[in-house]
Parts: structure tokens; sequence; C-alpha cells
């Protein structure tokens, strides 16, 4: 064979193969496009899992839609205990905010003639998973005519507490938690506002006192959900929005300390809790 044949017979051998080969490439073409057109309703169905995926993290709307509702009032049973009148002599200015005592009792236990009890912390020990929206607003700690208000609260993991001096008169705010960092911080001048915050869980309720002013303190507890509530001058509580389920319901006052009780609580349900204190 001639180097000549030799050559157009390798040129024709290429040229076939070539041939071929687009006619596959053609074929597989063809096929993925009609593979896209068979995909094309899976693709159209695409949208109802990715709106699926929201209706899942929506599952909490029926669980909020579901969800339910625990209320009651605090109780003491038996004799009160006399609260005294605070001496605030120290201090004129602070002394001058309470003419003749007024509304300078101790508020360790703050019960009416009904014996309805207030300032008790009513909380959920064991809450449900899940990630609750910080509140839209900061907590507060005033300190006015030498008290504290409120006098027991809670706040959330992280959430911002504004701590301020209403009165002309030196202050200084010395918290003492526990599992938290302490602070001991000064406010000599009406109008000064300090912000902190606590980065851990701390439910049981710490003592935040004022070292200038012995006789001022207020109690704190530091939580990692929104399941709680103080008790109102009228013995009352209401804890919302809470997911059906069996759960362990504490109750914390300043003098008798906690208590604690389990409750089951189904769909829309509102439980009526009762919580009662016997008087020492």
């Amino acid at each position: 064979m001639t180097l000549k044949k030799f050559v157009t017979l390798m040129f024709a051998a290429a040229l076939v193969m070539f041939v071929f080969a687009c006619g596959k490439g053609h074929e597989a073409a063809s096929k993925e496009d009609e593979g896209e057109d068979d995909e094309a309703p899976q693709a159209a169905s695409a949208p109802a899992t990715t709106s699926g995926a929201p209706a899942a993290a929506a599952a909490a709307v029926p669980v909020v839609a579901d969800a339910a509702t625990i209320t009651g009032v605090v109780k003491l049973v038996g004799n009160a205990p006399k609260m005294p009148t605070i001496q605030m002599n120290a201090d004129p200015y602070c002394s001058s905010q309470h003419p003749n005592g007024q509304n300078a009792q101790d508020e360790e236990v703050v019960v009416d003639a009904a014996g309805d009890l207030a300032n008790v912390l009513v909380y959920i020990k064991n809450p449900p998973p899940g990630n609750y929206p910080m509140p839209s607003t900061p907590a507060t700690l005033d300190q006015k005519g030498c008290r504290y208000y409120p006098h027991v609260q809670a706040v959330r993991v992280d959430q911002p507490l504004e701590i301020r001096n209403d009165d002309q008169t030196l202050h200084n705010v010395h918290a003492m938690p526990v599992v938290n960092s302490q602070f001991n911080e000064g406010q000599p001048i009406q109008g000064m506002v300090a912000t902190k915050k606590f980065d851990k869980v701390e439910m049981t309720p710490f003592k935040v006192k004022c070292d200038v002013h012995g006789w001022m303190k207020s109690y704190m507890a530091v939580m990692p959900h929104p399941f709680y509530a103080v008790s109102q001058m009228n013995g009352t509580f209401t804890i919302p929005n809470l997911p059906p389920g069996t759960y362990t319901l504490v109750s914390w006052q300043e003098k008798y300390g906690p208590q604690e009780q389990q409750i089951t609580v189904g769909p829309k349900e509102t439980k009526q809790v009762s919580i009662t204190y016997k008087a020492s």
C-alpha cells in the first residue's frame, strides 16, 4: 500500500468516527433535553418542597395556634407577717420621699386582706425546645424613692437590662448572682442609666442590693424562655402561648422559697393553677 492510499484510508476512518460521535452526541443531547422535560413536573413541584420547608418551620404555627395558657392565683394561708416600716433617716432625701413612712413598708411579704400574694415568680422549669425571640424592649430596674422597682422580675438571657437612677442621691447597684458575673456600679447622678446583660441561665432568683441604702433590695432571675410571670398585687399570674405538654411549674417567693408541681396542658387549654404558701 502506498503512502497516499494509507493517508486516504486514515482520513476516511476518522471522518466516519467523527460522524458517528456527532450522532451519539446529538442522541445524548436529545435524551438530556427529554430528561429535562421529564423533570419539569418535578421542578414544578419543587416549590411545593420549598414551600413545605417554611411550612415545616411554620409547623410552630399550629403549635402556637394550639398553645395553652396557665393562669392562677397565689395565696397565703394563715396570719400574714406584719411588714415593718423602713427607717430612711440616714439619707434625708430618701426620707423626704416617704413622709410619715408612707409607702415605705418592707416588701418581703406583700399580701392583701384576702390572702392574695404578690411578687411571686412563677415559671416553667423544663421548657419545650425552641428558639424563642428576644423581647423587643429592654428590661428595667428603677431606683425611685430609694426603692427598687420592680421588686421581683425575670429577664431573658442576653436581654438588655436598663438600670436607672431617678433619685437625687447616690445609689449603687450590687447584683449578686451565683451563676452569672456579679457587678457593683455606682450611680451618683439623677438620670443616670447603665445597661447590663446576663449571659447564663439562672432560674433561681438572686439578690440585687444597694450598699449605700441597706434596705434597698430586689430579686431577679435569668430565663432561657418566655414562659414565666410574676404575681400581681391581687395574686394573679398568667403564662400564655405554652405548647401542649407536661411541665414542672415552679413558684418562688422571697420569704417562703420555691415550690414545684407537675402540670399537663392540652391544645388551647386554659389551665387554672392553685399555688398556696403557708404563713410562718
